[in-house]
């Protein structure tokens, strides 16, 4: 008898603390996660990222450092197109953010809180933010997995997002999935290092300009490359009209299609510039496969290996404008 009750006090003892270990480890991981990414002072990754869409892939080579330097968030992420071996920069220090493009000697200011302004499949802070929402989380022999729905709001495709994790919670690679469950981008990281000494001069535009040109790939282009027309089955739309017109010296091309989506695009070919030329933005900085882009009420504008690209519209939604420039019948660089 008295073999019996130890015997049922022993499993009892077994059942709690078997529940006491899961209740731990459900609790306590995300809370050691939370402390990561509420405690972070600094950090160096890099990253190789390909984004697909239709038949069309993009490899990136990524680069993000940050450092928090007292109330301020301090960013530099650099994205290599290796289609066409062109890099483009993206600052945040105190006095704002901008956007670099070296091979032109262009520097793009604007107000806004870029890139904490929402999800980067890059960016460590957008993969912890996911434990604010719904999630899952996953243990697996070398670290874990959390799994999640991301709200890429340029990319309504891109519905589920895994971000694989190292014991100590560094990011290893990160898939997201469109509805079909097919990987429309996959960020594998090779190098993450926490902990890192900056100094203010890594997050300077000038100082990281002119080191950037140091390494920057000549743009060459001429006006028998342009125009370049849309070619995606996405749309419902024809060219109803092309012209050509001169804007301060400077030959801009003139495209307006009409169908169930009426847009226009104009393009024309940015010259390199000697000194470093400063724009103000006003308006959204947006991410996308061919780079960086601005959006300001009814149109979207962005550089891509040195034209510059125009979108009008009244009707189309910013992801639309995305979908419609991703998709133009550009040459690119091999």
């Amino acid at each position: 008898m008295i073999k019996k009750i130890v015997a049922g006090v022993l499993a009892v003892l077994v059942l709690v603390l078997a529940g006491f270990k899961l209740f731990f480890n459900k609790d306590n991981t995300p809370k050691k996660m939370m402390d990561v990414k509420d405690n972070l002072t600094s950090y160096h990754m890099e990253a190789n990222m390909e984004i697909s869409s239709s038949d069309d892939k993009r490899s990136f080579f990524v680069q993000v450092d940050y450092k928090k330097d007292s109330e301020n968030d301090l960013f530099k992420i650099s994205i290599l197109d290796k289609n066409i071996n062109q890099e483009q920069i993206m600052l945040r220090n105190k006095e704002g953010v901008f956007v670099l493009t070296p091979a032109l000697n262009q520097v793009y200011s604007f107000k806004g809180d870029y890139p904490l302004n929402g999800q980067k499949p890059y960016l460590y802070h957008s993969m912890l933010s996911a434990l604010e929402g719904e999630y899952n989380l996953e243990k697996v022999s070398d670290g874990y997995v959390l799994s999640f729905a991301p709200k890429y709001e340029n990319s309504p495709n891109w519905v589920k997002e895994d971000v694989k994790l190292s014991t100590d919670f560094k990011p290893v690679w990160v898939n997201i999935y469109d509805s079909n469950n097919s990987i429309v981008c996959s960020v594998n990281f090779t190098k993450v290092e926490f902990d890192v000494n900056f100094e203010d001069e890594d997050f300077n535009v000038e100082i990281c300009m002119n080191k950037a040109k140091e390494s920057a790939v000549d743009i060459n282009r001429s006006e028998e490359d342009l125009p370049f027309k849309v070619v995606s089955n996405l749309i419902n739309s024809e060219l109803s009209q092309q012209t050509e017109a001169t804007v301060d010296g400077k030959t801009v091309y003139i495209l307006a299609y009409r169908g169930n989506q009426n847009f226009t695009i104009i393009q024309s070919i940015i010259e390199e510039n000697e000194e470093i030329n400063y724009s103000a933005v006003n308006g959204t900085l947006v991410n996308f496969d061919r780079g960086i882009g601005f959006y300001n009420n009814s149109y979207l504008t962005y550089i891509y290996n040195g034209i510059k690209y125009e979108v009008y519209s009244d009707s189309l939604k910013v992801s639309e404008m995305i979908d419609i420039v991703s998709s133009l019948d550009v040459i690119e660089e091999k």
